[in-house]
């Protein structure tokens, strides 16, 4: 599987890991959690250096991107906590452009079709249903709002839990 990610600044990486080493007691899975990210775009199985030649004229496009995170979220299906992000029209607007880049691929994953896609910052997978109720009054009393820059696209490969980074491209 490939996946096509934003990612952020240094000190915004680093409020998002703060998060997750506080919030993974309550995991059902003792694994490490991927960089801080928000999913634009997930394949089933694409050439990388493809999905590169693809993405990148839109990349060279795009400045870095301001995203506001400025409340929580929960997906009951998976035990997921997340970061969410104010809707803005440029958030909208990459993924769209990301998606037009990318039509040729037909492998894509629905979930991120922009009629389905919820974006989203993972903060833990994974949690047992007991302990949603603590994990969110904890979760909520430690999170703050804030802005977080993206500084890079990157393309991951993801096989038997395993993560690869294909390809960064660096935005201006």
């Amino acid at each position: 599987m490939q996946t096509i990610v934003l990612r952020f600044d240094y000190q915004s990486s680093a409020k998002i890991e703060e998060l997750q080493t506080q919030i993974n007691a309550g995991s059902l899975k003792k694994v490490t959690s991927l960089p801080p990210h928000l999913t634009l775009q997930s394949f089933i199985q694409t050439n990388p250096v493809d999905l590169k030649k693809a993405i990148q004229p839109c990349a060279k496009k795009t400045n870095q991107l301001m995203i506001n995170f400025s409340s929580l979220g929960f997906f009951k299906q998976k035990g997921t906590f997340f970061l969410a992000p104010t809707h803005t029209e440029a958030l909208t607007n990459l993924h769209q452009s990301i998606r037009l880049a990318t039509r040729e691929f037909n492998d894509s994953v629905a979930l991120y079709e922009p009629d389905q896609w919820v974006p989203h910052t993972t903060v833990v997978n994974g949690t047992a249903a007991q302990f949603w109720g603590p994990l969110f009054s904890r979760l909520s009393m430690e999170f703050q709002p804030f802005t977080a820059t993206v500084t890079a696209i990157e393309c991951w490969s993801i096989l038997n839990g395993k993560t690869e980074n294909d390809w960064s491209i660096f935005l201006d």
